[in-house]
């Protein structure tokens, strides 16, 4: 077994722990707050700052510190490595209390962009007293606008809906090509075929929620840096288990505090999870602390810039590198976070409980992704980075070959992930999810997304791999301007799913994703190709092409257990559903390794040479 292949395993190992911690925080949220539109509020206002960290902190600028940092450590020695830290540390806080300002200010305008304008409703009922309906048919008789701007929608009952709020609203995007007198269905419920009532506007909350956020980028921001820097001297666990110290914060804080809030856990207790949010952070960055010590670093404030000429100039070089290798990698490492920012915008324009089956599936969609894709390109980028160093042909060539190592080990395991979560979304999201208020319909939902997700698995975790190669190049341009042109198709195709065709499926929208991160992938590899001059395409392509056929195997036999032994899996109880899915797992797990062996596939061969050789010893 390589060391590639060990280093590997120990970031999958802490990545693990991570996305774990991060499930049981989804588990937490949907089964205190159900696929409602108050979770809805926290997750998009969640998503501003989310998206900023994922694309300028652990993104761009961890991956271009990591970069920079692993050339200064190798040519001038560990303490200029620690200079350079202090200086970008020092940098990146001044910019960040900016924008942390910036984002408190603005945060009320970017509510009211992401969320469709509501009509507040006027009740007309005909029998008062008659019994509540789940569904009541009504007669729509128009919307006005009032002198304030808010627009009132009016509808005839024939009888009250049950427990519908003194301060409904709908969507006004709803009304908007309904003709006036026409008979509709009121309810509360998410029911096909109805208008659905909501029991308030939820961007006012929404703006507040992501006020109090704001601060959590700053310190995720130092957290990034910190991870970048362990990773440079070879330490890949640590920092990956610090994001379990912020899920596991995030959910025990904001418990506490929702309850004292509210101990019914209305949308007033999602303050407390908003707060938690940004003590978990804190608790992210101050888990790494000793580990950085122990390295030698020693905080020192040094901004490292002066003033020349009425210019603001870098006194050290690797610095401005890294500045510069982050901008373009803003950009290019946001691709995917800016699609999912998309598609929460234009799932609010969907019925309600379409952001949260969006953010579950993505969650279950990113594990085996950050488990494998993203613990490859992290061992990957330091490696490479000091690969380049070395100038010729047989420098690019190791290049190549190390490549094409990280992306068979990738597919060994995305491929299986890929064909497991397509097939049986619904079936592991209920295991995840269904409690609470995450009832059977919100499973079948969230299920239908993960399965459009999982038909990008393979190319997201593949990019993940090349993305950092990039940097480490030093070539980041070419990938910023393909996010140009993703983020272009994201929104056409996005646009043309919900206001062309009228599909009211949040699986379209995760469609999108799958096709833009595939374009993604196959841009990265033949620009790579052209690059280097190879990407070692007789060790890469035999190997994928048996890890391919081992997981059509494995697909053809997930398919037919879950035609077989899956009949009314949702309308189980939870035990008879876990026992189940688990027995069939390690059923399929079997027979994925078992065709892995008939088929030779090179990553099974080095695990079980590996093992085979450990025995020896013993």
């Amino acid at each position: 077994m390589s060391s590639l292949h060990k280093k590997s395993l120990i970031a999958t190992a802490a990545i693990f722990c991570c996305r774990f911690t991060g499930l049981l925080r989804e588990v937490v949220y949907t089964g205190l707050f159900g696929a409602t539109g108050a979770l809805d509020a926290f997750l998009t206002a969640f998503r501003v700052p989310n998206m900023l960290r994922d694309m300028f902190a652990e993104g761009a600028l961890s991956q271009s510190f990591t970069s920079v940092m692993s050339k200064v450590e190798k040519q001038n020695g560990p303490g200029a490595a620690w200079q350079l830290a202090n200086q970008v540390v020092a940098q990146l806080v001044s910019l960040m209390v900016c924008i942390v300002a910036l984002g408190v200010l603005l945060s009320g305008f970017f509510m009211q962009q992401l969320y469709p304008e509501r009509a507040s409703v006027i009740f007309e009922c005909k029998d008062a007293a008659a019994a509540p309906l789940v569904v009541a048919e009504a007669t729509y008789l128009g919307a006005i606008k009032q002198e304030d701007g808010r627009t009132m929608a009016s509808f005839a009952l024939s009888a009250p809906l049950t427990e519908c709020p003194q301060t409904a609203v709908v969507r006004l995007s709803s009304l908007q090509n309904l003709p006036v007198g026409s008979s509709v269905k009121l309810s509360t419920q998410r029911m096909p075929d109805c208008l659905r009532v909501e029991q308030q506007d939820f961007m006012n909350l929404a703006a507040d929620l992501c006020r109090i956020m704001w601060p959590f980028i700053l310190l995720a921001s130092l957290s990034a840096l910190s991870m970048g820097a362990l990773n440079v001297f070879g330490i890949f666990g640590l920092p990956n288990l610090a994001s379990a110290a912020f899920n596991l914060t995030t959910v025990i804080v904001g418990c506490l505090v929702g309850w004292f809030i509210d101990p019914n856990f209305g949308p007033d207790a999602l303050y407390g999870f908003a707060f938690a949010v940004v003590l978990g952070g804190a608790a992210q960055l101050l888990v790494q602390v000793p580990a950085l010590r122990r390295k030698g670093y020693r905080p020192r404030w040094s901004l490292g810039l002066r003033l020349q000429a009425g210019k603001l100039l870098f006194t050290e070089p690797a610095a401005r590198r890294v500045w510069l290798l982050m901008i373009p990698g803003v950009i290019a490492a946001g691709i995917t976070q800016t699609n999912i920012f998309i598609n929460t915008s234009f799932a609010l324009y969907l019925p309600g409980g379409a952001v949260t089956a969006l953010s579950g599936a993505f969650h279950l969609w990113q594990l085996p992704v950050a488990l494998f894709g993203v613990a490859v390109g992290m061992v990957v980028l330091p490696s490479v980075s000091r690969m380049t160093l070395d100038e010729g042909q047989g420098a690019r060539r190791d290049i190549a070959r190390h490549l094409a190592q990280a992306m068979r080990f990738v597919a060994f395991f995305a491929v299986p992930s890929a064909v497991i979560l397509g097939i049986w979304g619904q079936e592991i999201v209920s295991i995840f999810f269904q409690r609470g208020r995450f009832d059977e319909h919100a499973s079948a939902l969230t299920g239908q997304v993960l399965s459009a997700y999982c038909l990008g698995l393979l190319g997201y975790a593949g990019m993940k791999v090349l993305q950092p190669v990039f940097l480490a190049l030093e070539k980041p341009w070419a990938p910023a301007g393909l996010a140009l042109i993703s983020a272009t198709i994201s929104i056409v195709l996005n646009y043309c799913f919900v206001h062309v065709f009228h599909f009211k499926e949040a699986a379209w929208l995760a469609l999108t994703t799958s096709v833009v991160t595939t374009l993604n992938f196959l841009f990265y590899f033949f620009y790579l190709r052209h690059l280097l001059g190879t990407m070692a395409t007789r060790h890469l392509i035999p190997g994928l092409l048996r890890i391919i056929a081992a997981g059509t195997v494995l697909g053809v036999i997930c398919w037919q257990i879950r035609g077989l032994f899956f009949t009314d899996f949702l309308a189980w109880d939870f035990l008879p559903r876990l026992g189940t899915l688990a027995v069939a797992g390690a059923v399929v797990g079997g027979i994925y390794l078992a065709a892995c062996f008939l088929f030779r596939v090179p990553e099974l061969e080095a695990f079980s040479n590996r093992f085979l050789k450990r025995r020896a010893r013993r």
